[in-house]
Protein backbone atom coordinates (compact mmCIF):
# COMPACT_ATOMS: atom_id res chain seq x y z
CA UNK A 1 0.00 0.00 0.00
CA UNK A 2 2.97 2.65 1.10
CA UNK A 3 4.17 1.83 -2.31
CA UNK A 4 1.58 2.74 -4.34
CA UNK A 5 1.10 5.55 -2.54
CA UNK A 6 5.02 6.38 -3.37
CA UNK A 7 4.30 5.81 -7.15
CA UNK A 8 1.21 8.02 -7.10
CA UNK A 9 3.14 10.51 -5.20
CA UNK A 10 6.03 10.39 -8.11
CA UNK A 11 3.64 10.60 -10.75
CA UNK A 12 1.81 13.67 -9.47
CA UNK A 13 5.26 15.07 -8.51
CA UNK A 14 6.49 14.55 -11.99
CA UNK A 15 3.29 15.81 -14.15
CA UNK A 16 3.68 18.85 -11.76
CA UNK A 17 7.25 19.65 -13.28
CA UNK A 18 6.51 18.81 -17.02
CA UNK A 19 3.46 21.10 -16.67
CA UNK A 20 5.26 23.56 -14.59
CA UNK A 21 7.54 23.80 -17.86
CA UNK A 22 4.95 23.87 -19.75
CA UNK A 23 3.03 26.82 -18.11
CA UNK A 24 6.29 29.07 -18.71
CA UNK A 25 6.65 28.19 -22.18
CA UNK A 26 3.33 29.11 -22.95
CA UNK A 27 3.70 32.19 -20.58
CA UNK A 28 6.47 33.42 -22.86
CA UNK A 29 3.93 33.27 -25.79
CA UNK A 30 1.33 34.68 -23.77
CA UNK A 31 2.84 37.71 -22.49
CA UNK A 32 4.76 38.51 -26.09
CA UNK A 33 1.32 38.28 -27.87
CA UNK A 34 0.24 40.59 -25.52
CA UNK A 35 2.94 42.62 -25.34
CA UNK A 36 2.43 43.33 -29.38
CA UNK A 37 -1.42 43.77 -29.50
CA UNK A 38 -1.63 40.27 -30.72
CA UNK A 39 -5.39 38.91 -29.11
CA UNK A 40 -4.78 35.79 -27.19
CA UNK A 41 -8.42 33.64 -27.34
CA UNK A 42 -7.10 31.03 -24.98
CA UNK A 43 -4.36 29.82 -22.56
CA UNK A 44 -4.38 26.23 -21.85
CA UNK A 45 -2.37 23.90 -19.87
CA UNK A 46 -3.58 20.69 -21.19
CA UNK A 47 -5.04 19.11 -23.79
CA UNK A 48 -8.95 17.38 -24.65
CA UNK A 49 -11.63 17.81 -22.74
CA UNK A 50 -11.50 21.18 -20.06
CA UNK A 51 -11.55 20.76 -16.65
CA UNK A 52 -11.94 24.00 -14.81
CA UNK A 53 -11.80 27.79 -16.70
CA UNK A 54 -12.45 31.44 -16.55
CA UNK A 55 -12.96 34.26 -19.18
CA UNK A 56 -11.15 37.07 -18.64
CA UNK A 57 -11.31 40.28 -21.59
CA UNK A 58 -10.76 38.21 -24.94
CA UNK A 59 -8.51 35.15 -23.37
CA UNK A 60 -9.83 32.12 -21.54
CA UNK A 61 -7.65 30.89 -19.14
CA UNK A 62 -7.98 26.91 -18.42
CA UNK A 63 -6.73 23.12 -17.52
CA UNK A 64 -7.47 20.69 -19.61
CA UNK A 65 -8.04 17.10 -18.93
CA UNK A 66 -4.84 14.94 -20.40
CA UNK A 67 -2.12 16.91 -18.31
CA UNK A 68 0.89 16.81 -21.05
CA UNK A 69 1.32 19.99 -23.56
CA UNK A 70 -0.51 23.20 -23.68
CA UNK A 71 -0.94 25.91 -25.88
CA UNK A 72 -1.67 29.61 -26.71
CA UNK A 73 -4.71 30.30 -29.52
CA UNK A 74 -4.38 33.38 -30.76
CA UNK A 75 -6.51 35.07 -33.31
CA UNK A 76 -6.34 34.85 -36.97
CA UNK A 77 -3.33 32.14 -36.19
CA UNK A 78 -4.90 29.38 -38.88
CA UNK A 79 -4.56 31.39 -42.17
CA UNK A 80 -7.47 29.22 -43.53
CA UNK A 81 -9.61 30.41 -40.71
CA UNK A 82 -12.20 32.95 -41.70
CA UNK A 83 -12.39 35.80 -39.17
CA UNK A 84 -15.31 38.66 -39.70
CA UNK A 85 -14.77 42.13 -40.84
CA UNK A 86 -15.58 43.41 -37.52
CA UNK A 87 -13.49 41.32 -35.32
CA UNK A 88 -9.93 42.08 -37.50
CA UNK A 89 -8.29 43.83 -34.55
CA UNK A 90 -5.45 42.14 -33.21
CA UNK A 91 -4.97 38.87 -35.60
CA UNK A 92 -2.02 37.35 -35.90
CA UNK A 93 -1.89 36.82 -39.62
CA UNK A 94 -2.29 40.67 -39.51
CA UNK A 95 0.56 41.28 -36.97
CA UNK A 96 4.01 42.60 -38.39
CA UNK A 97 6.80 39.75 -38.81
CA UNK A 98 8.94 41.19 -35.80
CA UNK A 99 5.75 41.19 -33.53
CA UNK A 100 4.84 37.32 -34.75
CA UNK A 101 8.76 36.16 -34.39
CA UNK A 102 8.92 37.96 -30.81
CA UNK A 103 6.09 35.42 -29.92
CA UNK A 104 7.51 32.53 -31.25
CA UNK A 105 10.81 33.12 -29.53
CA UNK A 106 9.51 33.89 -26.54
CA UNK A 107 8.65 30.62 -25.34
CA UNK A 108 11.88 29.28 -25.60
CA UNK A 109 13.63 32.31 -24.03
CA UNK A 110 11.46 32.15 -20.90
CA UNK A 111 12.28 28.36 -20.59
CA UNK A 112 15.84 29.46 -20.54
CA UNK A 113 15.79 32.48 -18.00
CA UNK A 114 13.65 29.63 -15.88
CA UNK A 115 16.55 27.34 -15.86
CA UNK A 116 18.62 29.73 -14.84
CA UNK A 117 16.19 30.36 -12.04
CA UNK A 118 15.61 26.97 -11.25
CA UNK A 119 19.15 26.02 -11.05
CA UNK A 120 20.30 28.88 -8.59
CA UNK A 121 17.65 27.76 -6.28
CA UNK A 122 19.45 24.41 -6.59
CA UNK A 123 22.64 25.99 -5.25
CA UNK A 124 20.64 27.77 -2.28
CA UNK A 125 19.32 24.39 -1.40
CA UNK A 126 22.85 22.96 -1.90
CA UNK A 127 24.20 21.16 -4.88
CA UNK A 128 27.13 18.44 -4.57
CA UNK A 129 30.21 19.55 -5.61
CA UNK A 130 31.50 18.76 -8.81
CA UNK A 131 33.80 16.12 -9.61
CA UNK A 132 37.07 16.82 -11.56
CA UNK A 133 38.49 14.71 -13.99
CA UNK A 134 41.19 12.98 -12.47
CA UNK A 135 40.87 9.14 -12.33
CA UNK A 136 40.90 7.40 -8.57
CA UNK A 137 40.06 4.12 -9.10
CA UNK A 138 40.48 1.52 -12.08
CA UNK A 139 38.89 -1.96 -11.79
CA UNK A 140 41.36 -4.45 -12.36
CA UNK A 141 41.27 -6.26 -15.95
CA UNK A 142 38.58 -3.17 -16.93
CA UNK A 143 39.30 -1.79 -20.67
CA UNK A 144 40.58 1.17 -18.80
CA UNK A 145 43.36 -0.95 -17.45
CA UNK A 146 43.89 -2.93 -20.56
CA UNK A 147 44.70 0.05 -22.40
CA UNK A 148 47.08 1.53 -20.05
CA UNK A 149 45.04 4.24 -18.15
CA UNK A 150 46.89 4.95 -14.67
CA UNK A 151 45.25 6.08 -11.45
CA UNK A 152 45.96 10.14 -10.52
CA UNK A 153 45.33 10.50 -14.98
CA UNK A 154 43.23 13.41 -15.74
CA UNK A 155 41.01 13.24 -18.68
CA UNK A 156 41.56 15.90 -20.84
CA UNK A 157 39.03 14.86 -23.90
CA UNK A 158 37.25 11.95 -25.42
CA UNK A 159 37.12 11.51 -29.28
CA UNK A 160 38.19 15.39 -29.46
CA UNK A 161 35.62 16.52 -27.51
CA UNK A 162 36.85 18.22 -24.18
CA UNK A 163 36.04 17.04 -21.06
CA UNK A 164 35.72 19.71 -17.46
CA UNK A 165 34.19 17.46 -15.11
CA UNK A 166 32.85 13.54 -14.41
CA UNK A 167 29.82 14.09 -16.40
CA UNK A 168 31.69 14.55 -19.58
CA UNK A 169 33.86 11.83 -18.85
CA UNK A 170 30.77 9.61 -18.10
CA UNK A 171 28.93 10.78 -21.45
CA UNK A 172 31.37 10.10 -23.71
CA UNK A 173 32.15 6.65 -22.50
CA UNK A 174 28.75 6.08 -21.90
CA UNK A 175 27.21 6.44 -25.66
CA UNK A 176 30.50 4.68 -26.99
CA UNK A 177 30.06 0.98 -26.05
CA UNK A 178 32.32 -1.57 -28.34
CA UNK A 179 33.81 1.30 -29.97
CA UNK A 180 37.19 2.71 -30.16
CA UNK A 181 37.90 5.87 -28.29
CA UNK A 182 40.50 8.00 -28.65
CA UNK A 183 41.65 9.55 -24.78
CA UNK A 184 43.79 12.32 -24.14
CA UNK A 185 45.20 12.66 -20.77
CA UNK A 186 47.73 14.74 -18.22
CA UNK A 187 49.70 12.10 -16.90
CA UNK A 188 52.98 13.61 -14.68
CA UNK A 189 51.93 17.19 -16.36
CA UNK A 190 52.53 15.48 -19.68
CA UNK A 191 49.74 14.73 -22.20
CA UNK A 192 49.27 11.02 -23.12
CA UNK A 193 47.03 9.88 -26.42
CA UNK A 194 45.54 6.65 -25.34
CA UNK A 195 43.33 4.43 -27.30
CA UNK A 196 40.45 2.37 -25.51
CA UNK A 197 37.50 0.25 -25.88
CA UNK A 198 34.40 0.55 -23.64
CA UNK A 199 32.69 -2.84 -22.82
CA UNK A 200 29.13 -2.87 -23.47
CA UNK A 201 27.20 -2.75 -19.74
CA UNK A 202 24.89 -5.86 -19.64
CA UNK A 203 20.99 -5.17 -20.58
CA UNK A 204 21.65 -1.53 -22.09
CA UNK A 205 22.55 0.08 -24.52
CA UNK A 206 25.66 2.36 -22.44
CA UNK A 207 29.13 1.34 -22.51
CA UNK A 208 31.91 1.46 -19.51
CA UNK A 209 35.79 1.48 -18.88
CA UNK A 210 35.89 0.21 -15.40
CA UNK A 211 37.03 4.02 -13.89
CA UNK A 212 35.61 5.92 -11.32
CA UNK A 213 36.63 9.94 -10.06
CA UNK A 214 39.28 10.80 -6.99
CA UNK A 215 37.36 10.82 -4.22
CA UNK A 216 38.30 10.69 -0.43
CA UNK A 217 36.51 8.94 2.28
CA UNK A 218 35.60 12.26 4.55
CA UNK A 219 32.32 11.33 5.38
CA UNK A 220 31.08 14.85 5.03
CA UNK A 221 27.17 14.48 6.62
CA UNK A 222 25.32 11.93 8.77
CA UNK A 223 21.76 12.77 9.03
CA UNK A 224 20.04 12.97 12.69
CA UNK A 225 18.58 10.09 13.24
CA UNK A 226 19.74 7.74 10.76
CA UNK A 227 21.29 4.41 11.42
CA UNK A 228 24.61 5.49 10.41
CA UNK A 229 24.29 8.40 13.60
CA UNK A 230 23.01 5.42 15.41
CA UNK A 231 25.84 3.02 15.35
CA UNK A 232 28.58 6.23 15.93
CA UNK A 233 29.50 7.79 12.54
CA UNK A 234 30.09 11.25 12.78
CA UNK A 235 30.64 14.61 10.18
CA UNK A 236 34.34 14.61 9.63
CA UNK A 237 34.87 11.01 10.17
CA UNK A 238 37.79 9.89 7.46
CA UNK A 239 37.43 5.57 7.18
CA UNK A 240 40.74 4.17 6.69
CA UNK A 241 39.92 -0.03 7.14
CA UNK A 242 37.20 -2.15 6.56
CA UNK A 243 38.20 -5.63 7.46
CA UNK A 244 41.71 -5.09 8.48
CA UNK A 245 42.63 -3.76 4.59
CA UNK A 246 43.54 -0.30 3.96
CA UNK A 247 40.93 1.71 2.01
CA UNK A 248 41.66 4.29 -0.16
CA UNK A 249 38.65 4.61 -2.53
CA UNK A 250 35.08 4.09 -1.83
CA UNK A 251 34.81 1.78 -3.98
CA UNK A 252 37.01 -0.56 -2.25
CA UNK A 253 35.15 -0.16 0.88
CA UNK A 254 31.82 -1.46 -1.61
CA UNK A 255 34.28 -4.11 -2.77
CA UNK A 256 34.75 -5.64 0.95
CA UNK A 257 31.02 -5.18 2.12
CA UNK A 258 30.29 -7.29 -1.24
CA UNK A 259 32.80 -10.23 -0.56
CA UNK A 260 31.59 -10.66 3.85
CA UNK A 261 28.18 -9.55 3.30
CA UNK A 262 26.86 -13.31 2.78
CA UNK A 263 30.11 -14.94 4.79
CA UNK A 264 29.25 -12.54 8.34
CA UNK A 265 26.43 -10.44 9.89
CA UNK A 266 29.13 -7.39 10.81
CA UNK A 267 32.31 -6.04 9.61
CA UNK A 268 34.90 -3.69 11.61
CA UNK A 269 35.40 -0.18 9.86
CA UNK A 270 38.40 2.03 11.42
CA UNK A 271 38.20 5.37 11.52
CA UNK A 272 40.19 8.70 11.62
CA UNK A 273 38.78 10.85 14.14
CA UNK A 274 40.48 13.88 15.06
CA UNK A 275 43.91 12.13 14.85
CA UNK A 276 42.59 8.78 16.78
CA UNK A 277 41.53 5.78 15.50
CA UNK A 278 38.08 4.64 16.43
CA UNK A 279 36.75 1.39 15.43
CA UNK A 280 33.18 0.93 14.68
CA UNK A 281 31.19 -2.15 14.29
CA UNK A 282 29.07 -1.83 10.91
CA UNK A 283 26.23 -4.41 10.39
CA UNK A 284 25.89 -6.12 6.77
CA UNK A 285 22.52 -6.24 6.54
CA UNK A 286 21.85 -4.98 3.07
CA UNK A 287 18.56 -3.28 1.70
CA UNK A 288 17.29 -3.03 -1.75
CA UNK A 289 20.19 -1.57 -3.03
CA UNK A 290 23.07 -4.52 -1.89
CA UNK A 291 24.21 -1.65 0.55
CA UNK A 292 24.05 -1.76 4.40
CA UNK A 293 21.38 -0.48 5.99
CA UNK A 294 23.62 1.01 8.60
CA UNK A 295 25.28 3.44 6.57
CA UNK A 296 22.16 5.08 5.62
CA UNK A 297 22.55 8.34 6.05
CA UNK A 298 25.95 8.97 5.39
CA UNK A 299 27.34 11.31 2.68
CA UNK A 300 30.87 11.67 1.03
CA UNK A 301 29.82 14.43 -1.08
CA UNK A 302 31.02 18.05 -0.25
CA UNK A 303 27.63 19.72 -0.12
CA UNK A 304 27.96 23.23 -2.19
CA UNK A 305 25.28 25.92 -0.55
CA UNK A 306 25.56 29.63 -2.04
CA UNK A 307 23.86 32.62 -1.31
CA UNK A 308 21.35 33.97 -3.87
CA UNK A 309 23.78 35.99 -5.57
CA UNK A 310 26.37 33.29 -5.67
CA UNK A 311 24.02 30.96 -6.49
CA UNK A 312 22.48 33.19 -9.91
CA UNK A 313 26.45 33.58 -10.61
CA UNK A 314 27.19 29.64 -10.66
CA UNK A 315 23.49 29.01 -12.62
CA UNK A 316 24.28 31.36 -15.65
CA UNK A 317 27.54 29.69 -16.62
CA UNK A 318 25.99 26.54 -15.92
CA UNK A 319 22.73 27.14 -18.12
CA UNK A 320 25.04 27.99 -20.85
CA UNK A 321 27.29 25.11 -20.63
CA UNK A 322 23.95 23.19 -20.25
CA UNK A 323 22.88 24.49 -23.61
CA UNK A 324 26.04 23.97 -25.27
CA UNK A 325 25.68 20.59 -24.31
CA UNK A 326 22.68 20.14 -26.37
CA UNK A 327 23.79 21.51 -29.43
CA UNK A 328 27.06 19.34 -28.81
CA UNK A 329 24.98 16.28 -29.10
CA UNK A 330 23.01 17.71 -32.07
CA UNK A 331 25.97 18.03 -33.43
CA UNK A 332 27.04 14.72 -33.11
CA UNK A 333 23.88 13.29 -33.94
CA UNK A 334 23.98 14.77 -37.27
CA UNK A 335 27.63 13.69 -38.00
CA UNK A 336 26.36 9.88 -36.86
CA UNK A 337 29.28 10.18 -33.87
CA UNK A 338 26.17 9.05 -31.84
CA UNK A 339 23.21 6.90 -31.83
CA UNK A 340 19.45 8.32 -32.51
CA UNK A 341 19.22 5.31 -29.75
CA UNK A 342 19.85 7.93 -26.97
CA UNK A 343 17.25 10.36 -27.97
CA UNK A 344 14.43 10.24 -25.31
CA UNK A 345 10.88 10.86 -26.09
CA UNK A 346 7.93 11.55 -24.05
CA UNK A 347 7.74 8.30 -22.68
CA UNK A 348 11.39 8.39 -21.34
CA UNK A 349 11.06 12.02 -20.20
CA UNK A 350 8.34 10.63 -17.99
CA UNK A 351 10.47 7.96 -16.95
CA UNK A 352 13.54 9.98 -16.32
CA UNK A 353 11.54 12.38 -14.45
CA UNK A 354 10.18 10.11 -12.00
CA UNK A 355 13.48 8.95 -11.16
CA UNK A 356 14.70 12.54 -10.39
CA UNK A 357 11.73 13.51 -8.06
CA UNK A 358 13.09 10.61 -5.11
CA UNK A 359 16.00 13.00 -5.41
CA UNK A 360 15.46 15.68 -3.04
CA UNK A 361 14.91 19.36 -3.73
CA UNK A 362 18.12 20.46 -5.10
CA UNK A 363 17.67 17.61 -7.43
CA UNK A 364 14.46 17.67 -8.77
CA UNK A 365 15.40 21.76 -9.46
CA UNK A 366 18.53 21.29 -10.61
CA UNK A 367 16.47 18.67 -13.40
CA UNK A 368 13.39 21.25 -13.85
CA UNK A 369 16.06 23.92 -14.86
CA UNK A 370 18.12 21.18 -16.91
CA UNK A 371 15.06 20.24 -18.80
CA UNK A 372 14.08 23.59 -19.27
CA UNK A 373 17.32 24.48 -20.91
CA UNK A 374 16.86 21.47 -23.39
CA UNK A 375 13.02 22.25 -24.05
CA UNK A 376 13.84 25.69 -25.01
CA UNK A 377 16.66 24.55 -27.15
CA UNK A 378 14.98 21.93 -29.16
CA UNK A 379 11.79 24.42 -29.97
CA UNK A 380 14.69 26.46 -31.35
CA UNK A 381 15.43 24.21 -33.80
CA UNK A 382 13.81 24.38 -37.38
CA UNK A 383 11.33 21.21 -36.75
CA UNK A 384 7.40 21.17 -37.66
CA UNK A 385 5.32 22.50 -34.79
CA UNK A 386 8.11 23.99 -33.16
CA UNK A 387 8.69 27.86 -32.83
CA UNK A 388 12.03 27.03 -34.33
CA UNK A 389 9.83 25.73 -37.51
CA UNK A 390 7.26 29.17 -37.35
CA UNK A 391 10.36 31.39 -37.44
CA UNK A 392 11.84 29.99 -40.25
CA UNK A 393 8.73 30.21 -42.35
CA UNK A 394 9.13 33.76 -41.11
CA UNK A 395 12.26 34.63 -42.03
CA UNK A 396 11.05 32.97 -45.74
CA UNK A 397 8.00 35.31 -46.03
CA UNK A 398 10.27 38.41 -44.86
CA UNK A 399 12.64 37.63 -47.23
CA UNK A 400 9.96 37.24 -50.13
CA UNK A 401 7.96 39.95 -48.53
CA UNK A 402 4.92 37.84 -48.50
CA UNK A 403 3.66 34.73 -46.77
CA UNK A 404 3.44 31.53 -48.76
CA UNK A 405 -0.06 30.75 -50.58
CA UNK A 406 -2.22 28.79 -48.50
CA UNK A 407 -1.61 25.94 -51.02
CA UNK A 408 2.41 25.68 -49.82
CA UNK A 409 1.67 26.12 -46.51
CA UNK A 410 -0.70 23.08 -46.55
CA UNK A 411 1.84 20.64 -48.25
CA UNK A 412 4.89 22.05 -46.20
CA UNK A 413 2.38 21.09 -43.43
CA UNK A 414 1.28 17.55 -44.78
CA UNK A 415 5.38 16.88 -44.94
CA UNK A 416 6.37 18.39 -41.67
CA UNK A 417 3.39 15.73 -40.14
CA UNK A 418 4.99 12.77 -41.64
CA UNK A 419 8.35 13.34 -40.45
CA UNK A 420 7.38 14.16 -36.91
CA UNK A 421 5.15 10.93 -36.58
CA UNK A 422 7.98 9.05 -38.00
CA UNK A 423 10.32 11.03 -35.15
CA UNK A 424 7.56 10.50 -32.93
CA UNK A 425 7.75 6.91 -33.38
CA UNK A 426 11.48 6.70 -33.05
CA UNK A 427 12.22 7.99 -29.78
CA UNK A 428 8.65 5.98 -28.69
CA UNK A 429 10.50 3.05 -29.75
CA UNK A 430 13.53 3.77 -27.67
CA UNK A 431 11.42 4.82 -24.98
CA UNK A 432 9.86 1.53 -24.94
CA UNK A 433 12.98 -0.55 -25.45
CA UNK A 434 14.29 1.05 -22.26
CA UNK A 435 11.56 0.55 -20.21
CA UNK A 436 11.65 -2.87 -20.71
CA UNK A 437 15.18 -3.33 -20.17
CA UNK A 438 14.77 -0.77 -17.39
CA UNK A 439 17.89 0.65 -18.40
CA UNK A 440 17.05 4.51 -17.17
CA UNK A 441 17.31 2.95 -13.14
Amino acid sequence: MQSALNLALDIIKTLIIIDILIFVHELGHFIAAKKVGIKVLRFAIGFGPKLIGFKRGDTEYCILALPFGGYVKMAGENPAEEVPEDQQDGLYNKAPVSSRALVAISGPFMNIIFAVIAIAFAYMFGMPAQLGTEIGYIEKNSPAEKAGIMIGDKILSIDGYKTKKWDDVREGIAINPDKQIEIVLLRNSDKKSIIATPEHIKDTEFGRLGISPSGDLIIRQVRKGSPAESIGFQSGDVIIKANNKDIKHLIELGIEIDSLSKKQKIMDIVIDRDSNQVVIKLPLELDDTDLPKSLDGLSFTKIIKLNPISAFGAAIPETINTGGKVFQFLKRLIVRDVSTKYVAGPVGIIQITMSVVKTGISGILWFTGFFSVNLGIINLLPIFITDGWVLLMLMIEKIRGQALSLKKQALIQQVGIVFFILLFLLVTYNDIIRLIGNKFN
